[in-house]
């Protein structure tokens, strides 16, 4: 396999750490992808140029994107004339290194594998960067430092490296879609028709939706006091509630209609949110009835004078007669 040649006149590495890479697992993945362009789609939604340890690894790799972008074929020769000035090609010999990097075919077979190391070390480097300026902000002593602001920058930084790691793209068979696609009607009829995801505790509202499913963005919105941290709490409750008691029924976790949840919250302490779903079964008579109607009794739209008045349907509680008026 080819190796990048360093410039004779470049100065030696230091002895010490050197920070993760793997410049052979670049070499094959790029010599992969200019013989079968097809790999291509497997890799370029995750991995991008600067994941590359070598700065021209990644210049090649961003070429071949550009030229399987407009339908071209990427090989050594359409490569070439992109790269007859670079300097950092020149320091390998010219244009001609992209052909030794094509030079093991056998690369192919292990190109997905090599994309992920990659990613991954970049990953890794990422994490190695903001390690030394956490380091290096925590030795700074000087006056105007403020340690919290510190704290909640290296929180942000960690943040941005884990979130990286969150999206992974690839081309999936026809096969193995319709598995998954098998697997959800078998997880919707096991729970009698309706519930295809992770129960919401609604029984409307998993009929309307089928329940709360992987890569779904949910937004619960509505005016201040309307209820909000109330229901998604009431729905976190009911899927953490749900898996604890299929898991005792022997349901194995990939196909519990519920979930283990996590509820942050930037406006109520934890004790807040405890004390608020400690007291929810003191209204869940009235939640099960919401439920299941729409609108009021008739015998309080009769006991009502606003309700009299309309045939508008209003949604009353136990505690609230209607919510235009109250009784006579």
């Amino acid at each position: 396999m080819a190796e990048i040649l360093r410039h004779p006149g470049a100065a030696e590495a230091p002895e010490g750490p050197t920070l993760p890479q793997n410049v052979e697992a670049e070499a094959a993945l790029l010599g992969a992808l200019m013989l079968d362009n097809r790999l291509v789609e497997d890799v370029q939604l995750k991995l991008r140029a600067e994941h590359f340890f070598e700065p021209l690894h990644g210049r090649i790799y961003e070429a071949v994107l550009r030229l399987t972008d407009r339908n071209m074929v990427a090989n050594p020769v359409t490569l070439r004339p992109l790269f007859e000035a670079d300097e950092g090609m020149k320091q390998v010999g010219g244009p001609a290194y992209l052909a030794q990097l094509t030079g093991s075919g056998a690369a192919i077979i292990g190109a997905r594998d090599f994309a992920q190391q990659i990613y991954d070390l970049a990953l890794l480097r990422s994490l190695v960067s903001v390690g030394r300026e956490m380091v290096e902000n925590a030795l700074d002593t000087s006056v105007d430092v403020v340690p919290l602001e510190q704290i909640e920058r290296a929180e942000t930084e960690l943040y941005k490296v884990a979130e990286q790691g969150g999206g992974e793209g690839k081309v999936k068979a026809f096969a193995e879609a319709t598995r998954l696609a098998l697997e959800t009607a078998e997880k919707a009829l096991n729970s009698g028709g309706h519930l295809s995801g992770i129960t919401t505790g609604l029984d409307s509202l998993n009929t309307k939706i089928g329940g709360m499913h992987k890569s779904d963005l949910m937004i619960l919105a509505g005016r201040p006091g309307m209820g909000k941290t109330s229901l998604a709490t009431n729905i976190a409750f009911a899927a953490a509630q749900r898996y604890l008691r299929d898991i005792e029924d022997g349901i194995e976790p990939a196909k519990s209609a519920g979930a283990a949840t996590a509820f942050f919250s930037l406006e109520m302490s934890a004790d807040q949110l405890a004390t608020r779903r400690a007291s929810a079964p003191k209204t869940s008579a009235w939640a099960r009835s919401a439920r299941q109607s729409s609108g009021t009794s008739p015998e309080r739209r009769r006991n009502c004078r606003p309700c009299r008045s309309t045939s508008t349907t209003r949604l009353a509680s136990p505690s609230r007669p209607c919510a235009r008026g109250r009784g006579d």
